[in-house]
């Protein structure tokens, strides 16, 4: 989500050299004069120009935590593309098969907390617990098995490391049923309410 913000240093400034010198070579103004229209052109787009950062359809910069939630998402999705690198590289059939699943869930939370920013700091040990782990537990065991060399110990390894990965997974399931109660407990009332003016209707 972070992206290069010279464009908008650089067009301010080149601005604002273009107006000093049309106002202190053609207009003929004074050089404190010229200097300060171009100070005002520059600092004007500035702010004009900064982009509006919103996920979800909410502006994020102007949210209390919109700091945190940035960042937790780009962390986010730097963790889903180290898994999607050891999915893509592992010659192991099993860990991929847990990998992908874990890759699948926690892409499918980021996505619903880019629909739903406001509750990103809930989802903090997802972000900051559950993907970093998987992804620290899949390169241990991927950079000892690229080796190519089985040993007991390794075989051992494994079985760890793919029952580490499906506690990950249930960590995650258990993560996204508390982010979507209250949704689930709205949409209930509405069902239950419908249901109610069904029933007068009959009545």
């Amino acid at each position: 989500m972070k992206k290069d913000n010279w464009v908008y240093v650089i067009i301010p400034f080149l601005v604002s050299i273009a107006v000093f010198a049309v106002s202190l070579a053609l207009l003929r103004w004074a050089l404190a004069a010229a200097a300060l229209l171009s100070l005002g052109c520059y600092v004007g787009l500035s702010f004009l120009l900064v982009p509006v950062l919103r996920i979800g359809g909410v502006h994020v910069g102007r949210m209390k935590n919109g700091a945190e939630i940035i960042t937790l998402l780009d962390e986010g999705e730097k963790d889903l593309s180290s898994i999607k690198t050891i999915i893509d590289t592992s010659n192991d059939p099993d860990l991929k098969t847990k990998a992908l699943r874990v890759y699948r869930e926690g892409g499918s939370i980021v996505e619903y907390i880019k629909k739903n920013p406001a509750k990103a700091v809930m989802a903090r040990r997802f972000f900051t617990y559950y993907l970093d782990k998987s992804v620290e537990i899949l390169n241990r065991y991927h950079d000892l098995a690229s080796a190519g060399i089985e040993t007991e110990k390794l075989r051992a390894l494994k079985q760890k490391t793919l029952s580490a990965l499906e506690s990950v997974l249930r960590g995650m399931v258990l993560q996204f049923s508390r982010l979507i109660s209250s949704e689930v407990i709205d949409i209930e009332a509405d069902i239950k309410l419908l249901e109610n003016i069904v029933r007068t209707e009959d009545s």
